[in-house]
């Protein structure tokens, strides 16, 4: 069996923060009012969750215990790199005006 399925819950936290993220990147690039609240609180669900629910997955785990701890670090640097390049792009990106 998938170790995946194991814990349906955990894969649909990292889907939802996936969704943080997409819509991070659209309140970034829409600049809406209040965007830069907008975004952070989305970016910070986004490291909540993806983050959050890959520890706790890797902290369950009892037989693939390196991988799964891998796997939650990659995770990590991955959100992290995520984060920096959207606060770049806040900082130093175009200004997109619609």
């Amino acid at each position: 069996m998938d170790p995946r399925r194991t814990y349906p819950r955990l894969a649909i936290a990292a889907f939802a923060g996936n969704l943080a993220f997409v819509g991070a990147w659209v309140a970034l690039i829409t600049r809406t009012s209040g965007w830069p609240i907008i975004g952070g609180v989305l970016l910070a669900v986004f490291a909540g969750l993806r983050v959050g629910g890959m520890w706790l997955y890797a902290s369950r785990q009892t037989e693939n215990l390196e991988r799964a701890r891998r796997a939650a670090i990659f995770t990590t640097f991955l959100t992290l790199a995520g984060i920096g390049l959207w606060v770049f792009a806040a900082l130093r990106g175009p200004r997109v005006s619609l």
